[in-house]
């Protein structure tokens, strides 16, 4: 599998992968995520969301892999990964700390059931199956970036792309983030990603 691009043709910044414990649902996989950051599109700061009630819906297919146009999102088992040499790292290695409680420096909760701000979003399933709640990332992380990591490109007030001037880079805008995942096929056609702010 290659590193994911953007629309643009530019590579995604990878931002943080997570291998799910022993008590996970999901124990045996890996959750990696990818986003655009030397691209911005105003439509797409957030993941496109479905166009139907969001609790208990039934995701069209294929939506999870048509959806990914600016970020991407693998699941795959523990065997399956692999390591790109290549790859230009912008974001910082840091380790993710996981907990139950709410707090600045935690970056969120993995299994159980999510913490919804604005009302429950829950899927139901995906080409048949079940969906697992994933994780969850606490709103408003940001991600260290390596000093020579490029800015993430943002929309100035009057709507036009510019260069981010602090030295990190955001995913969704920000928002509380879910994560849900199934069992399909292809690791790019696993996740549906629902953000949440209040």
């Amino acid at each position: 599998m290659s590193i994911p691009k953007s629309p643009n043709g530019s590579l995604m910044s990878f931002y943080f992968t997570l291998q799910f414990p022993e008590a996970h649902s999901l124990h045996g996989h890996t959750l990696s995520i990818f986003a655009a950051t030397e691209d911005f599109n105003e439509d797409y700061t957030i993941p496109e969301m479905l166009k139907i009630p969001l609790l208990g819906a039934t995701i069209p297919d294929n939506f999870l892999s048509d959806y990914q146009k600016y970020f991407a999102a693998f699941l795959f088992k523990n065997e399956e990964k692999t390591y790109a040499n290549d790859y230009p790292i912008r974001v910082a290695m840091t380790p993710l700390a996981f907990s139950h409680s709410k707090g600045s420096d935690v970056f969120g909760w993995a299994g159980d059931k999510p913490k919804w701000l604005m009302g429950d979003e829950t899927p139901a399933q995906y080409k048949g199956a079940a969906l697992d709640f994933l994780l969850q990332v606490h709103g408003e992380q940001s991600f260290p970036i390596i000093d020579t990591a490029p800015p993430q490109q943002e929309m100035d007030i009057f709507g036009e792309n510019k260069p981010r001037t602090k030295r990190n880079y955001t995913l969704f805008n920000q928002n509380e983030i879910y994560f849900f995942g199934s069992k399909t096929s292809a690791p790019d056609d696993r996740v549906y990603i629902v953000t949440q702010c209040d």
